[in-house]
């Protein structure tokens, strides 16, 4: 992929190795996202918020993993719908978190 980013928060470069999402303010390192978030809100809410924004993330890391893994056309078509599902998940999580906290 040669699409490049750059992180909202700390500047740096986002890898594809590292998960990341999108708010308000551009695309953005999860760690400094979290950081930004639980600065501002470090209550049981926020912190279960951002984890479950967490595991959406990391489940669009192991899908891609499964996908160049599988050789069955079947079962590739629906591990990427899963993806797509996870990466929809983020993205409503994300959202949220932003609006309800990084925001207010």
């Amino acid at each position: 992929m040669s699409t490049k980013w750059s992180c909202a928060v700390c500047s740096r470069q986002i890898l594809w190795s590292e998960i990341f999402t999108f708010y308000s303010k551009g695309a953005v390192h999860f760690t400094c996202f979290k950081d930004a978030v639980i600065s501002k809100d470090n209550s049981d809410e926020a912190k279960a918020l951002v984890d479950a924004l967490e595991n959406e993330l990391k489940m669009i890391v192991t899908y891609k993993g499964y996908i160049s893994t599988v050789k069955s056309e079947d079962a590739k078509r629906l591990l990427e719908e899963n993806e797509k599902d996870a990466e929809r998940h983020a993205a409503l999580l994300t959202k949220l978190i932003d609006r309800k906290i990084v925001q207010s």
